[in-house]
C-alpha cells in the first residue's frame, strides 16, 4: 500500500511564501547557502579552551569533536538537531520552518550532564514511536564521568516541546568505554536492535604507533563492543547485554567510526570499522550464529592508515555498495612535506611481520566488482578494487566526515568531506622545535608554535564515470573551519538535502541546498520512509531499490549511523534527474518480506510499511 504525506504540499506552500518573503533565503548562486546564525537561531560552538591539563600535547583525542544527530523529536513532520559538545553542553534545536530551529536543550534536559561528549546516534530504542537519543562519552580519567548517556523520549511538555529522561543504566548501556559512537542494528536477525560500541581508548601501557602482534583476546581496552537486546515484558523496554567475548568481537583498534552493511548480500547485517594509527581497520563478517569473523584481508588489498569516517554507498548504481574511508593527505605539495612520514622499507617488512594490512596515508575508495564465477559454478566473495587516485579524492587533509549521497540529484551519489584540525603537532618544523625546547620551554609557549589547520569542506561531484571533480567552491563550500561531525537532512522538505556541520570553536555550518530551486525540471527526486514492526519501527537494514528511465537502478540501506559521530534523517533519498516517474520501488525487508510500489510520481515522500509487504515477490504482484 501507498501513503503519500498529504501535509507535505501544505508545508512546501507554505514553506515556498516564506522564501519570496525573506531576502536571507532568496535563490543563491551556489549549490549550498550558508545560513546565518542570526537567521537560523542556532549558535551552537563546541568551544575548547586549552589549559595546563586539556590540550594537544596531554590528550591525544583532544580535538576529535561532536557529532550531529537528525530526528523528529516532536512529531511534527520536520527533522530536529541535536549536536553534542565536548567542553559545553549538547544542545537541541527544534525545527520551526523556514531554516529557524528553536533551543529546547534545558525544556529536553538533554545537555550531556557536563560529560566529553562525542557522537550521537537518534533511534526509537522501546518502540513507542518516540525518537530517542543515545549519547556517546569519552576522555574524562573517572569512569562514572563517562558512562554513556541514553535520553529517552516522554513525549510532549504543556508546551509541545519534546522532553527526556537519562535512563542507560535501566537499559544497560551505561558503559563507561572511551566510545566514540554507537551504532544500533540487528544482527541476530531477530527483529530487534542490537548495539555496536565503537571504543577508541589510548593507554599509557599500550602503543599505537609501534608495531607489534595484534591484540585479538580483549585485553586492550581500546577494543569494539556489540550489546545483544534483550526484551523485558515486565520493563516494556529492552534490556541490553555484553555479548562481546561470546560474538568474538576481540580485536583491538583505535576505532573513530563504524558503518553497518550486508556486504557480502547474505540477508545478515556486517560491520565495518574504521581504526587509526597502526590497527587495521576491522570487517566483522556476520557468522549467522551470533558471531563475527573480521575478514578485512579478504576483501581488501589495502587500506587507509590512519582511518577516520566512512560510508559505504553505492557510487555507480551497478547496485553493489563501495566503501569510502577518509585519512588525512593534505592537497598541495607543502602541507604534504610539513607532515607526511618518509616512507620506510622496515615498516613495510613488520607490516608483514606482524600481520597488519598494507596501509596508506590517504583516504581509499574502495569499488565493489561483485562475486566472480569459480570452478564448479562456485561464487566468490565481492571483489573490491581500491580507485581512489582514479576518483580524484585522495587528498583532503585532516579529514573526519564523508557523506555519500545525491545532493544535486542528478541520480548519482556525489561526496562531502569535513575536515580540519586546530593544532597540528605532526608538523615536521613543530617536532623538531618540541625535541629542542622541551626542557627549557613552557607547555603553554610550546602550545603556542603548533600550526593549525583550518581548511574549507570539500565538495565532489559525481561524474558517473567513478570520477569525482572537486566542486566546493562552486557549491558555495568556501568557508575555513574545524569542521568533525556532519549530518545531511531535507530540513525545509523541498526535495534536497540540506547540511549540517559541527565546528570546533566556531558556530555550526547550516547549508540550504539549493538544488531544486535552481534547476528544478532537472533535479527531481523520490523520498522513502519506512514504518517497520515494534522492535524496528524505523526499519533498520531494509533495502530499497528503485527502477526508472528504461532500466537505471539505484540501491540504498537503511542505516541512518554515518560518517563520523552523527546520525542522518531517517529517510531513503533518491535524486533521478529529468525523470519525473519511477517504475518500480522494492522494498527488501530483513525478514524476507518484499514488496514493489509502481509507478510512482516523482517529487514527494512516500511510506512503506512492512504490514503491507509479502513472503515473497510473487505474493504481492
Amino acid at each position: 500500500m501507498l501513503f503519500t504525506e498529504l501535509l507535505k504540499s501544505a508545508r512546501q506552500v507554505s514553506f515556498l511564501l516564506l522564501l519570496i518573503l525573506s531576502p536571507s533565503c532568496r535563490k543563491s548562486d551556489t549549490l549550498f547557502q550558508l545560513i546565518k546564525s542570526s537567521q537560523s537561531k542556532i549558535h551552537f560552538n563546541n568551544q575548547i579552551i586549552e589549559n595546563d591539563s586539556i590540550n594537544q600535547l596531554d590528550i591525544e583525542n583532544v580535538y576529535n569533536g561532536g557529532g550531529v544527530g537528525i530526528g523528529d523529536f516532536n512529531k511534527d513532520g520536520l527533522p530536529d538537531i541535536i549536536f553534542t559538545g565536548n567542553l559545553v553542553p549538547c544542545k537541541l534545536y527544534l525545527n520551526k520552518t523556514n531554516f529557524k530551529f528553536q533551543d529546547v536543550t534545558d525544556e529536553a534536559n538533554v545537555n550531556g550532564g557536563g560529560k566529553w561528549c562525542r557522537g550521537v546516534a537518534v533511534i526509537d530504542i522501546n518502540g513507542d514511536g518516540w525518537q530517542d537519543i543515545y549519547v556517546s562519552a569519552t576522555l574524562k580519567k573517572k569512569p562514572e564521568d563517562r558512562k554513556n548517556l541514553l535520553y529517552i523520549n516522554q513525549g510532549l511538555d504543556k508546551n509541545n516541546i519534546p522532553f527526556f529522561k537519562e535512563e542507560a543504566a535501566e537499559y544497560g548501556l551505561d558503559d563507561d568505554s572511551h566510545t566514540t559512537q554507537a551504532d544500533f542494528f540487528d544482527y541476530d536477525n531477530d527483529g530487534d536492535l542490537d548495539v555496536y560500541l565503537v571504543v577508541n581508548e589510548i593507554s599509557e601501557k599500550i602503543s599505537p604507533y609501534l608495531f607489534r602482534p595484534v591484540l585479538k583476546d580483549g585485553t586492550n581496552p581500546s577494543t569494539g563492543k556489540l550489546f545483544r537486546n534483550e526484551w523485558s515484558d515486565s520493563l516494556k523496554h529492552p534490556v541490553f547485554s555484553d555479548v562481546s567475548k561470546q560474538a568474538g568481537i576481540q580485536t583491538e583498534g583505535y576505532s573513530h567510526s563504524a558503518i553497518i552493511t550486508d556486504i557480502n548480500n547474505d540477508g545478515w547485517q556486517d560491520i565495518y570499522v574504521g581504526n587509526d594509527f597502526l590497527t587495521n581497520d576491522l570487517l566483522w563478517i556476520n557468522n549467522k550464529n551470533g558471531t563475527f569473523t573480521d575478514q578485512l584481508p579478504i576483501y581488501f588489498k589495502h587500506i587507509s592508515a590512519n582511518s577516520m569516517g566512512n560510508d559505504i554507498e553505492d557510487i555507480n548504481n551497478d547496485g553493489l555498495v563501495d566503501v569510502i574511508s577518509l585519512d588525512m593527505n593534505p592537497e598541495d605539495n607543502y602541507r604534504k612535506k610539513m607532515m607526511l612520514p618518509p616512507s620506510s622499507y622496515q615498516a613495510y617488512q613488520n607490516t608483514e611481520l606482524y600481520g597488519y594490512s598494507y596501509q596508506y596515508i590517504r583516504n581509499t575508495l574502495q569499488l565493489n566488482q561483485g562475486p566472480v564465477l569459480g570452478k564448479n559454478d562456485s561464487v566468490s566473495l565481492p571483489i573490491f578494487s581500491e580507485i581512489g587516485y582514479y576518483s580524484g579524492i585522495t587528498a583532503t587533509d585532516w579529514s573526519w566526515t564523508p557523506l555519500l549521497t545525491d545532493f544535486d540529484n542528478d541520480g548519482y551519489r556525489d561526496l562531502i568531506v569535513c575536515n580540519g584540525f586546530p593544532k597540528d603537532i605532526t608538523d615536521h618544523d613543530f617536532a623538531m622545535f618540541r625535541a629542542r625546547a622541551f626542557l627549557v620551554s613552557s607547555k603553554n609557549q610550546i602550545l603556542s608554535q603548533v600550526p593549525e589547520v583550518k581548511l574549507h569542506n570539500y565538495s565532489f561531484r559525481n561524474n558517473a564515470d567513478l570520477t569525482f571533480s572537486d566542486v566546493s567552491d562552486l557549491w558555495g563550500l568556501t568557508t575555513p573551519t574545524f569542521s568533525n561531525g556532519a549530518a545531511y537532512a531535507d530540513l525545509d522538505d523541498d526535495g534536497d538535502l540540506d547540511l549540517i556541520i559541527n565546528n570546533i570553536n566556531d558556530e555550526a555550518s547550516l547549508y540550504r541546498n539549493n538544488s531544486r530551486e535552481q534547476h528544478k525540471e532537472k533535479s527531481h527526486y523520490i523520498q522513502i520512509q519506512l514504518k517497520g514492526n515494534s522492535r524496528n519501527n524505523q526499519g533498520l537494514g531494509t533495502w530499497i531499490e528503485i527502477y526508472y528511465d528504461h532500466g537505471k537502478k539505484q540501491v540504498w540501506e537503511n542505516n541512518p549511523f554515518r560518517g563520523y559521530l552523527s546520525t542522518i534523517e531517517d529517510i531513503a533519498h533518491f535524486g533521478t534527474g529529468e525523470v519525473n516517474t519511477i517504475d518500480s520501488v522494492v522494498v527488501k525487508w530483513q525478514n524476507g518480506n518484499i514488496q514493489v510500489l509502481h509507478n510512482i510520481p516523482a517529487d514527494q515522500l512516500i511510506t512503506a510499511d512492512i504490514a503491507d509487504a509479502g513472503s515473497d515477490i510473487s505474493s504481492i504482484r
